[in-house]
């Protein structure tokens, strides 16, 4: 009797602490895209059509009134927190991170891979207005960018399933992963129509697409793939 200390519970499993953080980062984002939706819901149905259509028009939300600056930022942040939340759980699963007994450090992991992603992001951004620019020029370069932005926009919300799926049910991890990835080539694959389909119609030369594509689609991921490896070395 010497040695009981009184009741003192039952013992956390070793992976509650990053599903509790999980949970969390998930819940959060649910709420906020929740009150932007609600807020916005004719900027999104417009968001919607423009991804199927390609319009020269240079604002994706003329005369529809609302918050454009929220709603654009929003989307693009929800694509990266989303993207980034993939691989924290999938990089966890396949045993690239290890199971962290505090919320600070796991929050930490997260944020380094949300940070990647967006320093990939905004590298991009570069490239395309640098390559738009000199390529179509700044009215066909706006006609772009709506497209692109409607594009990404939904590809973000089209990523709750997989990885909601990801993160809550007991399904084979390979699948939602699996899911992931086409998204992604879908994501890129609509891009890079798009491209074609308003930068040829415009008489730009078909050696200026290839070189643009090369630019914008192949060579960034050599550096996604560098900023990976050395945010893996540093943990």
């Amino acid at each position: 009797m010497d040695g009981f200390e009184g009741y003192v519970g039952i013992r956390v499993g070793d992976q509650q602490m990053f599903n509790d953080v999980v949970f969390s980062l998930l819940f959060v984002l649910l709420i906020v895209f929740a009150f932007v939706f609600r807020a916005n819901y004719h900027l999104f149905m417009k968001m919607i059509r423009d991804v199927f259509y390609v319009k020269d028009r240079v604002s994706l939300f003329d005369d529809m009134g609302g918050n454009e600056t929220v709603l654009l930022g929003f989307m693009i942040f929800q694509a990266l927190y989303l993207s980034s939340l993939s691989f924290f759980i999938a990089g966890h699963s396949f045993g690239y991170i290890p199971d962290y007994d505090t919320v600070e450090m796991n929050l930490l992991v997260f944020g380094g891979i949300f940070l990647v992603l967006f320093l990939f992001y905004l590298f991009k951004q570069l490239l395309y207005n640098f390559s738009g620019l000199v390529f179509a020029g700044p009215d066909l370069y706006k006609t772009w960018r709506t497209g692109y932005a409607a594009t990404i926009g939904f590809w973000g919300i089209l990523m709750y399933f997989p990885v909601l799926s990801l993160a809550f049910t007991e399904m084979r991890i390979q699948i939602p992963c699996y899911i992931l990835i086409a998204l992604f080539l879908l994501c890129r694959l609509v891009i890079v129509y798009k491209t074609i389909l308003l930068f040829n119609t415009r008489g730009i030369g078909f050696l200026y697409i290839i070189l643009y594509l090369c630019g914008q689609e192949i060579m960034p991921l050599i550096f996604l793939y560098e900023g990976f490896f050395y945010l893996y070395n540093y943990y």
